[in-house]
């Protein structure tokens, strides 16, 4: 008998709590919203950039990696859009990536004004990875992809990969498996692209 019957507090308790996390809530896109409303640079963004399978007769997938040889630079795919781009990844402990990187090299050279050669290591070190190109003498660009994601994305299940994009940063050939000079040259000459022997 001595109880008291509180009718509709629950209630009001609820709305007064809605209320609070609704206030919460706007105040925290506040504060994000005006952070990012500052004078300071856009922070860089690294991995995949566009979505979708790098499939022949597709887009190649956009991404940006940081510079095996200079962390602060940060290359993206589409920055060579209007060349040939032989997209090739590569590791230390890979014997055939050994193998096709000179030939890699030896092309570049001559065709470094229509094909780039752009390298993508897989979760090495930058020392590692940046002393391999130095060991074969390649100064073709690479990037370093260190948690593997945007590797994950372009389907690379073993080593070398290779996708050849063309100019319109269209993928038109794509594999795992060495690249040999006599394959690179077929393909380059599809292209309209040849250089000397060596």
């Amino acid at each position: 008998m001595n109880e008291i019957i509180r009718s509709g507090t629950a209630g009001t308790y609820r709305v007064i709590g809605l209320g609070v996390l609704a206030a919460v809530f706007v105040a925290v896109v506040a504060v994000y919203l005006f952070a990012a409303g500052g004078d300071e640079p856009e922070p860089r963004i690294l991995g995949l950039i566009d979505n979708g399978p790098p499939d022949v007769g597709q887009p190649a997938p956009d991404f940006a990696l940081p510079d095996v040889r200079d962390e602060e630079n940060v290359l993206k795919l589409s920055d060579f859009r209007g060349k040939v781009v032989i997209l090739n990844w590569y590791a230390s402990w890979c014997g055939p990536c050994r193998q096709e990187i000179p030939d890699f090299e030896v092309a570049h050279r001559h065709l470094d004004a229509d094909v780039v050669f752009f390298g993508v290591n897989l979760q090495e070190s930058r020392a590692t990875a940046a002393g391999l190109l130095e060991e074969l003498g390649a100064t073709y660009p690479a990037v370093l992809d260190a948690d593997g994601a945007v590797s994950q994305h372009y389907r690379v299940t073993g080593m070398p990969v290779t996708y050849i994009i063309d100019r319109d940063g269209m993928v038109v050939a794509g594999g795992r498996g060495i690249l040999t000079e006599d394959a690179l040259r077929r393909q380059l000459a599809e292209f309209g692209l040849t250089y000397p022997e060596s």
